[in-house]
């Protein structure tokens, strides 16, 4: 029987996941201000005080790091709109528009960093993150249409076009957020959400 080695207190697999979470923060800090393209692996690695080679142990490349970093703060975002919707009136539509809408966008906007890793580095960064992208597009937009289809079961608002609807609102989102981004002085987090959470409504209920 082979006995897995501990070095302070932890296994293989623990010091392996400590590396992970390391480089996901240092690539969170890092892309989130410098940017994806002009933070090369080895100031990855430094900052997340890992070897290169333990680097590779980890990712394949610097491409696979943005895809987990990117995934991890989406899931964060998606998770927190299910728990808004969890916790809202079951009607009508617009009353749980507004809790998701906010906790989707908060997840992300707590912190400037995500803003720029979620809408500015990983737009054009590579055919994968792309593919990435748009699948967690389709979680979106998936959601929407169960709502608004649930609003149309209930008799609260006429049949339309959900998906329409829904990549409109992902289209606005985006352009919106990336603007916010990269005004000086930036508007109020409260008034890009307010605008937000108005077209929303609007794209569902008319």
């Amino acid at each position: 029987m082979t006995v897995a080695r501990r070095y302070s207190g932890r296994d293989a697999d623990e010091r392996s996941a400590a590396r992970r979470e390391r480089l996901l923060e240092a690539a969170l800090e890092l892309f989130g201000t410098d940017g994806y393209q002009a933070t090369p692996i080895e100031r990855l690695c430094t900052a997340a005080k890992v070897s290169t080679r333990h680097f590779y142990h980890e990712f394949t490349n610097k491409e696979a790091v943005l895809i987990a970093l990117h995934a991890a703060i989406t899931e964060e975002a998606l998770t927190a709109t299910a728990a808004a919707l969890a916790q809202a009136p079951a009607a009508p539509v617009q009353a749980r528009v507004v809790p998701a809408v906010t906790a989707y966008l908060r997840a992300i906007m707590s912190d400037f960093r995500r803003v720029r890793v979620s809408f500015v580095e990983v737009v054009g960064a590579s055919k994968a993150v792309e593919r990435m992208r748009l699948d967690y597009r389709e979680a979106i937009v998936a959601t929407v249409t169960s709502e608004g289809e649930a609003g149309v079961a209930r008799g609260e608002i006429a049949a339309r076009d959900f998906r329409f609807a829904a990549l409109a609102l992902i289209g606005a989102i985006n352009s919106v957020v990336y603007d916010w981004s990269l005004l000086e002085p930036r508007p109020s987090i409260a008034d890009l959400e307010s605008a937000v959470v108005s077209l929303a409504s609007t794209l569902l209920t008319g």
